[in-house]
């Protein structure tokens, strides 16, 4: 249509459930990305930044938007629902029949020479203040939470595993949901 920049961005996503029985059921979301063409930074891929306290699935809870930038990135999103394996040992709690949920969600995007504006030196590709590329680690955040409170709540303690050192960042939390699960 006439535009300055050509842009080709192919995402793949794999969503499989793993039942274990009387131990649960384990929910493993995987994505994978790439901006092929080199692009100004609005362009560019961002994680899936949530920042409400409203738990989202595929969505990182403890990462602020734009805080990395990338041209290729792979994710995994991995929830463990014990289905009260733990809780139904304790009177109280299965009386109550709260069942207790194990996450992880991890990241890893690289940036290329042709996107990085330290290496092209052009201010039009520069980032805004705050973001930056990310390392040679992994992004990773984890979580803990009982699920089925009041037959429909759900509340996750979550924290951030590493890059606790960037400016502005929350480095845990609770986030909560609401949904009927049989």
């Amino acid at each position: 249509l006439g535009g300055d920049y050509a842009s080709n961005y192919t995402e793949l996503s794999v969503t499989k459930r793993f039942w274990l029985n009387s131990c649960g059921r384990i929910d493993i979301y995987g994505r994978a990305g790439a901006q092929w063409n080199r692009v100004p930074f609005p362009l560019l891929i961002t994680p899936a930044a949530n920042n409400s306290y409203i738990i989202q699935r595929g969505m990182f809870n403890m990462i602020n938007n734009m805080e990395f930038m990338n041209d290729r990135f792979v994710s995994l999103d991995v929830q463990w629902d014990l289905s009260g394996k733990l809780f139904n040992r304790i009177p109280l709690l299965k009386h109550l029949k709260w069942r207790e949920v194990i996450g992880f969600k991890t990241l890893y995007g690289t940036l290329t020479d042709k996107n990085n504006p330290m290496k092209t030196g052009e201010g039009l590709y520069a980032f805004p203040v705050g973001s930056g590329v990310m390392g040679r680690a992994p992004y990773m955040e984890a979580s803990v939470g009982i699920e089925n409170i009041f037959k429909f709540m759900r509340l996750d303690y979550v924290w951030r595993l590493n890059y606790r050192d960037h400016p502005g960042i929350q480095k845990r939390g609770i986030r909560c949901t609401m949904s009927l699960s049989f």
